[in-house]
């Protein structure tokens, strides 16, 4: 049990650096471009940065699932739901992973609301709790937040912070800190290029980039690659006339294998004539 609590630390730890922390989910569509996903407007602003839920027009959710390196017991769940209003757009989010020794979960509270035309601000609050079969359980609140900005005509800018203030899980382990910026140029209707720049407080730092092409209406093929540790991604997504999507993807890291993602979301006043 040793060895294999052990070897589950050491994937969540590559996790944490890797991926925005093991409890957050980002969705199969941020999975698909290497999570080069901090200027997602719409409802993956859920997952990724709460300031692109400013521009969600309709009520919506997406729901997310990962499994980490095709390991059963590291599975990642999400479910996401915002509401805009004339005062600006609400949301809550929902996360869990990991397995009955080793789990962690989080609620967030989330808002969001354009400050002027082409500027966005979005805060979170999140009740965290984490679960160690050995260790009993805690729970603590932290926050993130984040802004995106159009400086110029198709070139969006987004960043974001997570826990800025450092919070010990267990012992010596803790939460980590993680500050994203990054843009996404529209080349086209057809055609999106993301780029992102991620430092977790204790680790170097991670360059991302991904590509999103249209390949027929509604029909996105995905490409993406990061660094530290270097990893590929792919995926695909479809977006339905009656308001409905769904997104495919998987990471491949060299040494630890495949993991495949699946994202499901509506939009419910998004149906197209």
């Amino acid at each position: 049990m040793r060895k294999l609590f052990s070897f589950i630390l050491l994937i969540v730890t590559f996790s944490l650096s890797a991926q925005n922390g093991a409890t957050n989910a980002t969705g199969a569509r941020s999975n698909g471009v290497a999570n080069a996903s901090v200027s997602f407007k719409g409802i993956n602003g859920i997952f990724n940065n709460q300031a692109g839920l400013a521009d969600l027009k309709e009520m919506g959710f997406l729901l997310a699932a990962e499994q980490r390196f095709l390991i059963a017991d590291l599975n990642n769940f999400g479910g996401g739901f915002a509401l805009p209003t004339n005062s600006g757009t609400f949301g809550l989010s929902i996360n869990y992973f990991g397995f009955e020794s080793y789990n962690e979960s989080k609620i967030g509270l989330s808002y969001a609301r354009k400050l002027m035309e082409k500027l966005s601000l979005g805060i979170q609050f999140d009740l965290l709790s984490t679960q160690i079969a050995e260790n009993g359980s805690k729970t603590f609140l932290t926050f993130e937040a984040g802004l995106q900005s159009e400086l110029i005509d198709n070139l969006l800018i987004g960043v974001h912070i997570y826990n800025p203030i450092q919070l010990e899980i267990i012992e010596d382990e803790f939460l980590p800190s993680i500050v994203r910026a990054g843009a996404t140029y529209t080349a086209s209707k057809k055609l999106m290029l993301h780029v992102e720049l991620e430092k977790d407080f204790d680790f170097p730092f991670i360059f991302k980039s991904g590509v999103e092409y249209a390949l027929i209406d509604d029909f996105w093929i995905r490409v993406g690659v990061q660094t530290n540790p270097t990893a590929l991604s792919f995926g695909l997504g479809y977006y339905m006339k009656n308001g409905f999507r769904f997104d495919l993807a998987s990471n491949y890291h060299q040494d630890l294998g495949f993991s495949p993602s699946i994202g499901v979301g509506y939009n419910f006043a998004s149906k197209k004539k």
